[in-house]
């Protein structure tokens, strides 16, 4: 037979709402319970119950049966509406059979008889407590897994677009080598040599935010406010288009066009500093609205294209808060800074609404 100190290793560290309408056995009742569980929750009938029992999660709930309002019944029909899973002990008499078949059918997990005394209390409370920690332990485990499961999906997002910003960078600044390379490839003496730059991963990208000269007085800072905007919409944009390739769905299209253009409108707000990359984010996403078609027919072949480019872009834009956050926009040559983010944009563009290729001033792209 199972005693109190049994009975108190399960009961400990649960949180039980009791309810019960006479208010003498409420207090009685209480005093008892309050040695055995970790917290108890009183109410005096079952509509007051229901109420507690929407403002805070219990473990285990012990109600009598015959109260005003709101009967022992009909709150626990309420109560496994709203989670099935429930515990409910129930405190009912030996002569009222009908009721009790009533809250079988309901689901209550079992009974306390009256009168009750300490010996019933502990038989009745005992398998229902173990159940209910057992129960409470499952839900943290749970809990506790799917939150390093989503530090670790955290984790992988943030290494694929580190190594695709990586990869992208890399494939901009041999775009533009070539570009600059001599039309006639067999002059010996070139009259303008190319300087080698060393294609290393922090090369690349410390090369796109290097210290550069402040423009005056001037301190214009990003807004708080707009740092977590647009931080939330760059970090959203990668994750819509991974759902999308796992789930296509025309809609996740629209949500990325409606983040595109919310962050152009924040980053026009400090104009004339940020004007080409607003432009470049309004012009991405008046494409996407205009050939919606067309781009969801390149995410269907070609989504990782996509995903690696707005990974470089995204990249850019978190580097632009770190920085500008704390240090002002106000410099002499800010459009350097833009220049590789607008033409990741642009490259976006180009993948799905070919136009006339933009000119780039790409001489001091990478000389910050």
């Amino acid at each position: 037979m199972q005693t109190v100190k049994d009975l108190h290793k399960f009961s400990k560290e649960l949180d039980v709402l009791y309810v019960e309408d006479d208010d003498n056995l409420r207090e009685e009742t209480y005093s008892l319970l309050k040695t055995l569980f970790q917290s108890i929750t009183t109410a005096y009938d079952g509509q007051n119950g229901l109420e507690e029992y929407n403002k805070n999660f219990y473990d285990l709930v012990i109600s009598d049966v015959n109260m005003p309002r709101m009967n022992g019944i009909d709150m626990c029909k309420n109560i496994k509406e709203i989670n099935p899973e429930q515990k409910i002990l129930i405190v009912s008499a030996h002569d009222e059979s009908d009721t009790l078949m009533s809250l079988i059918k309901t689901g209550a997990s079992g009974f306390i008889l009256k009168p009750m005394t300490l010996d019933n209390l502990v038989i009745s409370l005992y398998p229902v407590c173990r159940d209910a920690q057992t129960q409470k332990m499952n839900i943290q485990l749970v809990n506790e897994l799917n939150e390093k499961n989503a530090l670790l999906e955290k984790q992988n997002s943030e290494l694929r677009a580190q190594s695709n910003t990586i990869e992208t960078k890399h494939q901009q600044l041999e775009q533009v080598l070539q570009e600059c390379e001599p039309e006639e490839k067999n002059t010996t003496k070139p009259e303008a040599p190319i300087k080698e730059l060393p294609l290393t991963d922090n090369t690349v990208l410390n090369d796109y935010f290097e210290e550069d000269e402040d423009d005056g007085d001037d301190n214009i800072l990003l807004l708080h406010e707009h740092c977590e905007d647009l931080s939330e919409i760059f970090s959203d944009i990668p994750e819509i288009i991974a759902r999308y390739i796992e789930h296509p769905n025309s809609d996740e299209i629209d949500l990325i066009t409606k983040n595109l253009s919310r962050a152009a409108s924040v980053l026009i707000f400090y104009t004339p500093y940020l004007d080409i990359i607003a432009t470049s984010f309004s012009e991405l996403a008046n494409a996407m609205q205009e050939n919606t078609d067309e781009f969801i027919k390149l995410m269907n072949s070609d989504s990782q294209s996509v995903l690696m480019l707005f990974d470089a872009v995204s990249s850019d834009i978190e580097r632009y808060i770190e920085r500008f956050s704390v240090e002002s926009l106000a410099m002499k040559n800010l459009h350097h800074i833009h220049e590789p983010t607008a033409l990741s944009i642009q490259q976006i563009i180009t993948l799905f609404a070919p136009q006339e290729e933009e000119v780039f001033e790409t001489d001091d792209i990478f000389d910050f």
